[in-house]
């Protein structure tokens, strides 16, 4: 189980509330339309908040991922309109942000620099069992997706096919195999003088244990797996140094640069070998 597992919106409410930036809430129906939001959780006077220029941002439910404009507010009917039409009126499954200084996707490109900034350094464990051993095959495509191994510490062969148990006995000596490029995909290589794959290993799966980095941010559903505090401080001190200095933000600027001067590494496990990407 990983230590820390946010997901974009999580982090991204943390970093608005850090800087004093953060409104959020459940929608409603009672007078929705495509330009009309029922936010009841709104409470300041009528036109605050177009007069101060918030953003609405849907980071859940009907029309999650779309950005709008704040153009009226009213209080007696707690309903916020936008500067043009949604697909569809938010509803009671919608969940929305507001901000007024730093727009979605100011948050979301200073947490993905942070995200960048650290992957290399901080790696997660990972496991995965999708490769399957065929008679006299010594040459496997490792398993690809948006977050490839970096690493691998261990192969464990599968006991029986479609068993499912994985045990200690059945661990393949990291010297029987390495990493190799076949056109632009990474391979597993067993070495075939040191490792037999017999008729009797026919369906057998290789579960593969190792690191990998963390991916970017790219939807209110991505998960990411970083110390929570260090991500959050660090992506402040990304933030628009104009809208910074505007806000009068720069002593928590100062705070945050602090905190994230000492880095958390988490590097590959010693014995870890490097997969060819």
């Amino acid at each position: 189980m990983a230590l820390f597992s946010n997901t974009l919106p999580i982090l991204r409410q943390a970093l608005a509330s850090a800087v004093g930036d953060l409104l959020y809430g459940q929608c409603g129906t009672s007078g929705a339309t495509t330009t009309k939001i029922y936010a009841p959780f709104l409470w300041k006077a009528d036109d605050y908040y177009n007069d101060h220029n918030y953003e609405v941002y849907v980071y859940a439910g009907t029309n999650i991922g779309v950005t709008k404009r704040i153009t009226d507010w009213d209080l007696g009917t707690f309903l916020a309109t936008v500067h043009s039409a949604y697909g569809a009126a938010c509803d009671a499954t919608s969940y929305i942000e507001l901000s007024r200084i730093f727009t979605e996707d100011e948050k979301r490109k200073a947490l993905n620099r942070v995200i960048e900034f650290l992957a290399d350094d901080y790696m997660l464990d990972g496991a995965t069992v999708t490769t399957t051993l065929a008679t006299t095959t010594y040459e496997y495509a490792m398993p690809t997706s948006t977050n490839e191994f970096q690493y691998v510490h261990r192969i464990t062969r599968e006991t029986a096919a479609a068993g499912g148990v994985y045990a200690d006995a059945n661990i393949v000596d990291p010297d029987f195999y390495k990493f190799i490029l076949v056109g632009t995909a990474s391979y597993i290589k067993f070495d075939e003088r040191k490792y037999k794959i017999p008729a009797g290993d026919n369906g057998k799966d290789l579960r593969i244990e190792g690191q990998r980095r963390q991916v970017t941010l790219s939807s209110d559903t991505s998960t990411c797996y970083l110390p929570f505090d260090w991500l959050i401080a660090k992506a402040i001190t990304y933030l628009p140094t104009n809208k910074i200095e505007s806000e009068k933000l720069t002593k928590t600027f100062e705070l945050a640069s602090a905190f994230v001067a000492n880095v958390p590494l988490r590097g590959a496990y010693p014995k870890s070998k490097r997969v060819i990407l």
